[in-house]
């Protein structure tokens, strides 16, 4: 989500209300259910169904075989769903810091197979703490600039503050 768009708790609503269904709703059933009136919210309400979809938090149903002009999606709330791990993540890129030592943001890339600008703001944000220290700086796999090089400076104190 973006750090500009406000929460508004939609998805949590929307969430308790299919939870609460016993026989399968449409897109249209959750925003009446929800007394949703506002036609930018009713749109911001169809536009999160497909997310509930992709995390398995609901499933289509198949058509009713007793109306063959239905062209309406079904969906049934799926009970066995558990929601994420919360902040799996940053521990995977704090273990990384501190099982390599000497490292380059680079090096934490290919470690954890995660996206670089997360890496890089996790980095400068421990680097502000003091965690982490510039020690040097090597050239880049691609040859055209250098990249800098960090180091955990005090091994036991972010084993303990940091990693948890």
């Amino acid at each position: 989500m973006s750090s500009t768009t406000p929460k508004t708790g939609l998805a949590g609503r929307m969430r308790e209300w299919m939870k609460a269904q016993s026989r399968p709703f449409t897109k249209r059933d959750v925003y009446l259910g929800l007394g949703i009136d506002d036609p930018a919210d009713r749109s911001t309400l169809r536009n999160a169904v497909p997310d509930f979809e992709r995390r398995g938090e609901i499933i289509l149903q198949p058509p009713d075989k007793r109306n063959r002009r239905q062209n309406i999606n079904r969906y049934r709330y799926n009970h066995a769903w558990k929601g994420g791990k919360a902040g799996s993540l940053k521990p995977r890129i704090f273990k990384a810091m501190y099982v390599s030592g000497t490292f380059a943001a680079t090096d934490l890339q290919r470690l954890t197979d995660l996206d670089r600008s997360w890496i890089d703001k996790t980095v400068r944000r421990l680097r502000r703490s003091g965690h982490l220290a510039i020690v040097g700086r090597r050239l880049c796999a691609h040859g055209a600039g250098a990249e800098a090089l960090y180091h955990v400076t005090d091994r036991d104190k972010f084993r303990l503050e940091v990693m948890r």
